[in-house]
């Protein structure tokens, strides 16, 4: 229940004295796999990236159990997995999470007739794109170069039009009820709960950093200049905390994760710059914004969040990895199911209402999509507000505003006002930002198909 449980799926190809390790939600594709020991019904193997595997085969043939030890290599800088620990393993045969998609007789699926999505009684109406006045050949093309190969790795595509769920599909194994890591998502996802916090009382973007956290003032190696770090700066990424996570992420957040106290890490980080001059982007300088909500509300983020974001949307309890003190960062670590994720892009669509409840305050959407940081300071083809992204698509001849809640990999809410809709990424792009940036070209694709534009 909102704990750090995650699961990863990971394949195995085995064949002779080695194989190929594939960490599907981590992007970690093609990894060359050493066979070390194969005797009878046991398996003793190790990636490229130092992680090693010690699997044993059941009575029928069908399943290995065992566990992965987390390598120091490749094979942990992605993950939210602690290095020099090891986890349970459990695979079946199969090549679901090899392929796009497979047909009944395990041929990958190539021609893509759409269909509409199905009612699972989670809250969603459902809608056919024919009736919505969409091209559907268009939309069918845009599955089926996801089904080629020619856009990779992409592991859903939803799609809302005017309220309504018209396209809900899945690729290499996922499926509608399989919650996906949603990376930097969180952050987004975070500025919505300080909003309905803000309007609760409990904190204020002008508040200073350490005001709330006074004894760090006493502390070794205070530099006086952090004095004016308000959470506002915190929420554009222009604290002037020295971290940057676009340009040395294995220093900074990473090495968050890997230390013993994150708040104290966060706040222990030393000025690069002062306060409110520069944009860097830096997921560790976020851990005093949650740290503030639990303390000013006296709960944790995770039940915070349930009883005022979650709950009112209908979305079950998620997956949200916890640090070595039981804290959630602000800044990544959930897993949500993209049906769920599409209802986060539609709160935010509808000025913070869901299903006719205001859940956020619409002051607080305005403002938090709103452009905080022009791009010429962001130095992305993109505006920030308070942990959103804010960009422009181009379709059928216009400029469309998209507001962007963006997680490393092609996990992506894209808010379309203009257009009513909101279409949903994930994916596991990784290695290479040039196959991640493809998640536009959907979008645009997406949007082609559907006129009129407001």
């Amino acid at each position: 229940m909102g704990s750090g449980a995650q699961s990863f799926r990971v394949a195995f190809v085995l064949g002779g004295s080695g194989g190929e390790y594939d960490n599907i939600d981590d992007g970690i594709y093609q990894e060359p796999l050493t066979i070390r020991t194969r005797t009878g019904s046991s398996l003793v193997a190790q990636t490229a990236g130092g992680g090693s595997l010690d699997l044993a085969l059941d009575k029928n043939g069908e399943r290995l159990t065992g566990s992965f030890h987390q390598g120091r290599g490749r094979d942990s800088q992605a993950t939210l997995v602690g290095e020099d620990k090891s986890y349970p393993v459990t695979l079946g045969r199969g090549g679901d999470y090899l392929h796009p998609r497979l047909l009944a007789a395990h041929e990958e699926q190539k021609k893509y007739t759409y269909a509409p999505p199905k009612d699972l009684s989670d809250g969603w109406a459902t809608s056919d794109l024919g009736k919505e006045e969409a091209d559907v050949p268009k939309i069918e093309s845009a599955v089926q170069r996801i089904l080629r190969g020619k856009d990779p790795h992409v592991h859903a595509l939803v799609v809302v039009k005017g309220g309504r769920l018209v396209l809900d599909e899945y690729f290499y194994g996922y499926g509608p009820e399989d919650p996906h890591p949603v990376q930097s998502v969180t952050k987004s996802l975070f500025s919505l709960l300080f909003g309905i916090a803000q309007a609760q009382g409990l904190c204020r973007p002008d508040q200073r950093l350490y005001d709330l956290f006074p004894s760090y003032r006493q502390g070794r190696g205070w530099e006086p200049g952090k004095e004016g770090i308000t959470l506002c700066e915190l929420l554009t990424m222009t604290s002037g905390l020295g971290c940057d996570d676009l340009r040395d992420p294995k220093d900074c957040s990473w090495a968050m994760v890997g230390s013993t106290d994150w708040l104290d890490f966060s706040l222990s980080l030393p000025l690069s710059g002062a306060p409110g001059t520069h944009f860097v982007y830096c997921g560790a300088c976020l851990m005093p914004l949650g740290a503030v909500l639990e303390k000013q509300s006296r709960t944790r983020l995770t039940d915070f969040a349930q009883r005022n974001l979650w709950d009112p949307l209908d979305i079950p309890p998620p997956a949200w990895w916890e640090g070595p003190g039981g804290e959630h960062s602000p800044a990544f670590g959930l897993s949500l199911k993209p049906r769920d994720m599409a209802k986060i892009g539609c709160l935010v669509l509808n000025k913070g209402r869901w299903k006719g409840r205001q859940v956020v305050p619409e002051k607080w959407i305005e403002q938090s999509t709103a452009v905080q940081v022009p791009r010429k300071k962001t130095g992305k083809a993109a505006d920030y507000g308070f942990l959103w992204w804010e960009r422009e698509v181009r379709a059928r001849g216009k400029r469309l505003r998209v507001m962007d809640a963006w997680g490393v990999g092609g996990q992506h809410i894209f808010i379309v006002p203009a257009a009513d809709l909101v279409c949903v990424m994930t994916g596991g792009n990784y290695k290479d930002g040039a196959l991640a940036q493809r998640s536009y070209g959907i979008l645009q694709a997406v949007l082609e198909a559907f006129e009129p534009l407001r």
